[in-house]
């Protein structure tokens, strides 16, 4: 990708993919992939880290094994390591689906990067879960929970779908994030509850 001009790149990125189908239904990938990235002004990436402006290339190896969704326990497994700006990035990561009945589910995702820069080192993680829980046909109730350390952050993510009619649908939406930087119980940052009524009018 180039600027408006065409004249500069601003991002480019090959990539080499090998996977694997196997009989049971898993499937196993390698993958390389060289990336180049033009940073036009500071970028602070972490609390203290900022890396400055220059064109950067990267270069990383990842393999990912995907669990068969006949399994009870399915999903993703993946591992990533390469270059990364001025420095290095390892990523080990998960997400998959943990059927418990035909009408509850639970969908976790982990992942957490370790990334050595010039100017400092740092961890980070992201860690959801989103539970499914459908009643009936017509009524779907879903929440997810996140926790971000990049920004010291929880939220929480509650939404019902009910269709009371043919056609026609109630949508109640709960979300609230809360900062997790203080001592004791993480402090609420702001609050949201909407709510949506549909009606679908037969002529």
């Amino acid at each position: 990708m180039t600027d408006e001009s065409g004249h500069t790149l601003k991002s480019r990125e090959a990539q080499a993919l090998f996977r694997a189908e196997l009989q049971n239904s898993d499937s196993w990938s390698i993958q390389y992939a060289r990336q180049y990235e033009l940073l036009e002004r500071d970028f602070r990436i972490a609390q203290g880290i900022v890396i400055p402006p220059a064109g950067y290339h990267f270069g990383a190896v990842s393999t990912s094994y995907v669990l068969g969704s006949q399994r009870p326990v399915n999903g993703r497994l993946s591992a990533e390591h390469g270059s990364f700006f001025s420095g290095d990035r390892t990523t080990v990561g998960y997400s998959g689906r943990l059927e418990f009945s035909p009408r509850f589910s639970v969908e976790p995702s982990l992942s957490q990067n370790w990334i050595d820069l010039a100017k400092g080192q740092f961890v980070t993680r992201l860690a959801t879960a989103r539970a499914i829980f459908t009643p009936s046909p017509r009524t779907v109730l879903s929440a997810l929970l996140q926790y971000n350390s990049s920004n010291h952050t929880w939220s929480s993510n509650v939404r019902l779908r009910w269709e009371y009619a043919p056609g026609s649908e109630l949508f109640v939406v709960y979300s609230d994030g809360r900062d997790t930087t203080g001592s004791g119980f993480p402090e609420l940052q702001n609050r949201t509850l909407a709510m949506k009524l549909t009606y679908l009018f037969r002529f």
